[in-house]
């Protein structure tokens, strides 16, 4: 983040409801000393926003989260808009999602506010600039890391970037975002602290995402589960609520059971604590959670070590260059355009 004026640099109007910079995919390697991963909550749209500007995947981009930003560009850029639909303008003028963007200085995009999804990845030709703490650029909500929570004012900085090509994603490479989610899961380090009956209500739901729900953690309100004995005559040092354990480190993805509230474990969520984890998100999966919204539904599908390990394999294809392509059509458009221009002079 900047103090003054640059030619390459954005001002930030409206900053949105915790908009913030995360690069992929965060700070790795401090989980066990209570540093979380941050990063972005959706990988895939994140990703795939880079890859179109011409970064590499990993760059540091802007997580917006409902509410969206304005920013007004004090120098010219290309950036790409991806996650759901928050219908963006440049100049009041509307622009496409998932697709490359040319600005020059001094338009401003509007981003208003998530109509499908929860999250909106910006990314920009160069990458944004920010401190990177411990390996990484991710903000971190106590203060911790890269940019953000971003203020009204703010410069955000951002490096130079290759030439402009115009380019989009694919379109069978473009998630949907349903008003239901089926999240795959595996087996955690307490699922036999759920008896039969727990386990299949905990894997069918309906679990319903409660308001009360953010980077830290997606809480959810649904039907009650119920224990096995492992949970119910446990030793007491385990403490008294059946979802008690002795402290233990959390998976990144676990479904963790506070009381009666099963809460899935994001980026910025605790690294360990005294409650039972019973299944894990899968890695390749965790992207639902980032544009899952309060009020919507999500039931969990149980797979195996190897079906997850296939579903990685299709992640890392889906982010990656075989998912774009070049828009040819306005290429040529834009190459007409400079030819007609060099003949005229």
């Amino acid at each position: 983040m900047n103090d003054g004026t640059m030619s390459n640099s954005i001002r930030v109007l409206e900053p949105g409801l915790q908009t913030c910079i995360q690069d992929y995919p965060g700070r790795i390697g401090y989980w066990r000393v209570g540093i979380p991963l941050s990063g972005p909550m959706d990988a895939v749209a994140f990703k795939l926003a880079n890859l179109l500007v011409g970064n590499p995947a990993s760059a540091a981009a802007l997580e917006v989260q409902f509410v969206g930003v304005k920013l007004e560009f004090l120098g010219d850029a290309v950036i790409a808009l991806t996650g759901g639909d928050w219908q963006p303008l440049l100049d009041d003028e509307p622009i496409p999602l998932w697709e490359t963007v040319s600005v020059r200085s001094g338009q401003i995009l509007a981003c208003p506010w998530a109509r499908t999804g929860a999250r909106l990845y910006i990314a920009i030709a160069g990458g944004f600039e920010a401190e990177a703490i411990l390996g990484s650029r991710s903000a971190f909500p106590s203060g911790f890391g890269g940019a953000g929570p971003l203020k009204a004012d703010d410069l955000l900085g951002f490096g130079a970037g290759a030439a402009a090509i115009d380019c989009r994603v694919k379109a069978a490479a473009r998630p949907t975002y349903p008003d239901e989610w089926s999240v795959e899961v595996t087996v955690g380090p307490h699922f036999d602290w759920l008896d039969r009956n727990g386990q299949e209500t905990l894997l069918d739901g309906p679990w319903k995402i409660t308001g009360r729900s953010d980077r830290t953690g997606m809480r959810l309100k649904g039907p009650q589960l119920t224990f096995s004995s492992r949970a119910l005559d446990k030793d007491p040092q385990h403490g008294p609520d059946p979802t008690n354990v002795v402290s233990a480190g959390y998976p990144l993805g676990a479904v963790n059971l506070c009381g009666d509230t099963p809460i899935i474990l994001p980026a910025d969520a605790p690294t360990m604590g005294g409650f039972i984890n019973p299944v894990v998100v899968v890695s390749a999966s965790l992207w639902k959670i980032g544009q899952a919204r309060p009020g919507q539904t999500l039931r969990f599908k149980l797979i195996g070590i190897e079906e997850a390990i296939e579903l990685r394999r299709k992640f890392e294809e889906l982010t990656s260059q075989a998912s774009i392509e070049t828009v040819a059509a306005r290429s040529e458009e834009r190459d007409a355009s400079r030819d007609g221009g060099t003949r005229d002079a």
